[in-house]
């Protein structure tokens, strides 16, 4: 079927007439499977209307790492067309066009994001920023009409997730989230079987992340921006919203993670995956009625301002959820080393699964006898955990967009997820001592430079205020804040996004 530059077909646009397409082989699905009559799926949308070769255009803003994993896998899945690539760092953005070079070599590449977005022949935004980015680029996209794809977390604060929300929703923007472990086979595999009460009635979950990183950690960063490495690194737009800091290469590439001015650390790094699995499990519209935050930069000599060693719980009605990290050591006590995992406990057996595999150990003095908790072990389909994760994640998008298909990680979901994530950095960050000793006040878009040397709190969650309360006040009014801190740099969650 011939494209036309501008994106339009006959008056109507690409994305809408894509969107109308879809709903209209959803309802067809539904009428065959109803009428069990093989054609009326091609009665009702013919093949000349969105034809099995249409493609999904693709602009990927951040070519990072991660940017450049997920351009593979948009690269193998034949119903995408890369059409073009953004990235702030020359050098990214390069290896990005030699990677889609293999099958789209006429793939155009951007400095400015907005490029991507104002590109009528771009279908689907894929973003895979810093978190600190993940918000901008997802509401300029959705107002656009474009279809999105976006990296866990979904965002960098409380404030942003709504927006998004909200942004999201009233666009019907057709949204997947990176949180790919949902559409794994042996992770459908245990949520569904905690949801059947095949391990009974689950009244603790505990997530956790560990790591064996040396005590130098990541060292202090080169702030040497004339090095000849980062030439063409656009510094002030990387930082965007928060307060502008001296370059340094520790706030950048990777490590932004470890800087709570654009992320949250390892609870919203590797917890954002984990914690996705045990909502998907125990219920994704559930919010926890509060949350104790306990840990601290105890050990780590670099200047991350995240703690090496963490821990959290929330209170949901029904049962506990913790999450747990050591940077500096993933020993656990039977002498084995393990890096990442979900328990669920459960009356009739303790299921754990993560992305090696899915184990459940029976507990025989609570189960029945006509529904026993066997002992189980089940692997994932391919030795390649990434591709066993990754493949059907993107193919489940495609379908989203050509036929209809339920998202496998939609906005609602990637949503709650960062916000339980959220409200244990919150926590964290509300009972906070720095070396300076001044306590943070959560009134500035950025912490101070010293790093925290200990840190937590414990507090309510309100879900009809999305608001913190009880607990000590000051440490109330910190959590809030940090939350809801505002943008600064000229930038805004409401259109138009750049003052």
């Amino acid at each position: 079927m011939a494209e036309k530059m501008d994106g339009k077909q006959g008056g109507v646009s690409r994305r809408d007439f894509m969107t109308a397409a879809a709903a209209g082989a959803a309802v067809a699905a539904v009428g065959a499977a109803k009428r069990a009559e093989a054609d009326v799926y091609k009665s009702i949308l013919p093949s000349t209307v969105l034809g099995a070769n249409e493609k999904i255009r693709t602009g990927h803003i951040g070519t990072g790492g991660m940017g450049r994993a997920d351009l593979k896998f948009a690269v193998q899945n034949d119903n995408f067309a890369v059409t073009a690539l953004c990235d702030l760092f020359p050098k990214n953005l390069e290896r990005a066009a030699q990677l889609a070079g293999q099958k789209f070599p006429n793939a155009t590449k951007h400095h400015d994001f907005r490029e991507i977005i104002d590109n009528k022949d771009i279908d689907a935004v894929v973003i895979a920023t810093p978190d600190h980015w993940h918000c901008l680029t997802t509401l300029y996209a959705s107002e656009a009409g474009k279809f999105v794809y976006c990296e866990k977390p979904l965002s960098t604060t409380i404030a942003e997730a709504h927006a998004m929300l909200d942004t999201v929703k009233k666009n019907k923007t057709i949204f997947q989230g990176g949180n790919m472990q949902r559409s794994g086979e042996h992770f459908q595999k245990a949520v569904a079987m905690v949801k059947s009460g095949y391990i009974g009635d689950v009244a603790k979950v505990e997530t956790f992340s560990h790591d064996n990183t040396s005590i130098d950690g990541i060292g202090a960063g080169d702030p040497n921006m004339e090095n000849p490495k980062y030439a063409g690194v656009d510094w002030d737009f990387h930082q965007g919203w928060v307060a502008h800091r001296p370059f340094n290469t520790n706030r950048w590439i990777y490590n932004f993670r470890w800087y709570l001015d654009y992320s949250g650390g390892k609870i919203t790094d590797w917890g954002a995956h984990l914690i996705d699995i045990v909502m998907m499990a125990m219920g994704d519209d559930l919010q926890p009625k509060s949350v104790t935050a306990s840990g601290g930069k105890f050990l780590m000599k670099d200047s991350r301002t995240t703690p090496d060693t963490l821990d959290v719980n929330w209170r949901f009605d029904k049962f506990v959820l913790s999450f747990s990290n050591r940077v500096w050591n993933p020993q656990v006590i039977d002498g084995t080393q393990c890096d990442h995992g979900i328990v669920f406990y459960g009356t009739k057996g303790v299921l754990r699964v993560d992305r090696l595999g899915l184990k459940v150990w029976p507990s025989p003095q609570n189960q029945v006898k006509d529904a026993p908790c066997d002992k189980q072990e089940i692997l994932p389909s391919s030795p390649d955990a990434e591709v066993a994760l990754n493949v059907p994640h993107w193919q489940n998008f495609a379908d989203a967009i050509k036929t209809g298909a339920k998202l496998d990680s939609p906005i609602d979901v990637l949503f709650n997820t960062t916000r339980v994530c959220h409200i244990g950095t919150c926590a964290y960050v509300a009972g906070a001592q720095f070396a300076s000793g001044a306590k943070f006040d959560g009134t500035g878009p950025s912490l101070p430079d010293e790093a925290p040397t200990f840190g937590g709190a414990t507090l309510n969650w309100d879900a009809a205020t999305q608001k913190f309360n009880g607990g000590d006040a000051e440490a109330v009014k910190i959590a809030n804040n940090w939350a809801y801190r505002e943008y600064a740099n000229g930038w805004s969650l409401k259109a138009p996004h750049k003052a």
